[in-house]
C-alpha cells in the first residue's frame, strides 16, 4: 500500500491497545475508491493473534434489521447459552431462534458487549465492519453501543464508512479518520505501478489533478487510456474517463438522491479535478468503453443508513 503512514499508525494503535489488554474504535471515513477498505485488509493481515470477525454490509439487506450483527456473531452463537437469561431471550428474539414480543434493543446491545467480552477472556477479539453506511439500523445500532462501551475489554472494533454530506447518527460520536486522495508524489507512483511502466511527467500530472489523488480513479483512469495517451503521444480527453467500478459507485451515490435533485444535476463544461473534496459526479456517457466523470451541482446526500429500505483495486 502506498503512503497512508498515519492511518497506518492508527490501525497499529488499535491492535497494540488490543494486544495490551485495553480496546480501541477507528471509523475511517471518506469517498469511493479512497483506500478504506485496503485499510481494513491491511489491519487484518497485521492483527496476528487476534479472532478476527469481520462483515461488508449490503445495500439489500439494509432492511433486514440485526443482519449485519447476526453475520458478524456467526462464530460466538454456541455461547449464547451462557449469556444472562434476560439477554439471551433478546438477542435470540432479534436473531429468529425463539418467538417473542420484539427485543429490547440495550438488552441486545448487552447481550452483543458480553458475547464479545466472554470471546476476548480466551483471545483478544478484531470487529471489523466494511460499507458500514449499508448497515441496517438495528446493528448500526447495537455496533454503535457496543464501540462506545468498550474500556479494558481486549476487543478491537474497525468501521469503514462512504462520506456523505450529512451526519452519520449511529458511528458519529466514535474517533475517526478522514481519508484524503493521496500526496503527488505517491499518486504518481501508484500510476506507475498500475500502468507497469513510466508514465510521461505531464500526462501523470494531469491524471492526478484530475482524479484529485483518488487511488480508484487513477488506476481506472490509467486503465481507459491508450499507451500513446500515457506516453503523451496523443492528448488526453476532457475530462479523464472513468472505468465501470467508479461508474457503478456514483451512478448509484445518484440514485440515492431525490428524484428532484436527480433531474436538477447538470454537468460543468470542464472540471478540473471531479473527484476533489466537496464535490459529487455523475457518470455521463462517453464514446469509449468508460464513462466520463462530470461535476455535479453539490446536492446533499441521503443519510448513510436509510432506514426503510459494495469490487475494489487491489492494493488501493
Amino acid at each position: 500500500m502506498i503512503d497512508r503512514r498515519a492511518e497506518k499508525q492508527a490501525l497499529h494503535q488499535v491492535l497494540g491497545g488490543v494486544r495490551a489488554g485495553m480496546s480501541g474504535v477507528l471509523v475511517l471515513r471518506g469517498e469511493p475508491g479512497v483506500g478504506k477498505s485496503a485499510l481494513l485488509d491491511y489491519a487484518v493481515e497485521r492483527a496476528a493473534g487476534l479472532q478476527i470477525v469481520r462483515t461488508v454490509a449490503v445495500e439489500s439487506e439494509t432492511a433486514l434489521g440485526f443482519a449485519a450483527v447476526h453475520q458478524l456473531l456467526v462464530p460466538f452463537l454456541p455461547a449464547v447459552d451462557r449469556l444472562p437469561e434476560p439477554q439471551q431471550r433478546a438477542l435470540g428474539v432479534a436473531f429468529g431462534l425463539v418467538s417473542g414480543p420484539p427485543a429490547d434493543p440495550f438488552l441486545v446491545g448487552l447481550a452483543v458487549l458480553t458475547l464479545l467480552a466472554d470471546a476476548a477472556e480466551v483471545r483478544p477479539v478484531l470487529c471489523v465492519i466494511d460499507d458500514a453506511q449499508w448497515l441496517d439500523g438495528e446493528s448500526a445500532d447495537v455496533l454503535g453501543f457496543v464501540a462506545r462501551r468498550l474500556l479494558a475489554d481486549r476487543i478491537g472494533m474497525l468501521f469503514a464508512i462512504r462520506e456523505t454530506t450529512e451526519p452519520d447518527p449511529h458511528l458519529q460520536a466514535l474517533p475517526d479518520l478522514r481519508l484524503a486522495g493521496l500526496p503527488e508524489p505517491e499518486a504518481q507512483e501508484l500510476l506507475a505501478t498500475a500502468v507497469g511502466r513510466p508514465v510521461e511527467a505531464g500526462v501523470a500530472e494531469r491524471i492526478v489533478a484530475g482524479t484529485g489523488g483518488n487511488p480508484l480513479a487513477i488506476v481506472e483512469a490509467a486503465a481507459e487510456l491508450t499507451p500513446e495517451q500515457l506516453r503523451g503521444r496523443l492528448p488526453l480527453t476532457e475530462p479523464l474517463p472513468v472505468g465501470r467500478h467508479l461508474e457503478g459507485l456514483f451512478g448509484r451515490r445518484m440514485r440515492e438522491l431525490p428524484t428532484d435533485t436527480q433531474g436538477s444535476t447538470r454537468p460543468a463544461r470542464a472540471p478540473r479535478s471531479p473527484l476533489s473534496p466537496g464535490r459529487r459526479v455523475r457518470g455521463e456517457p462517453g464514446p469509449g468503453p468508460g464513462r466520463r466523470i462530470r461535476d455535479a451541482s453539490p446536492a446533499p446526500l441521503r443519510g448513510p443508513v436509510p432506514k426503510p429500505g459494495p469490487p475494489r483495486a487491489a492494493g488501493l
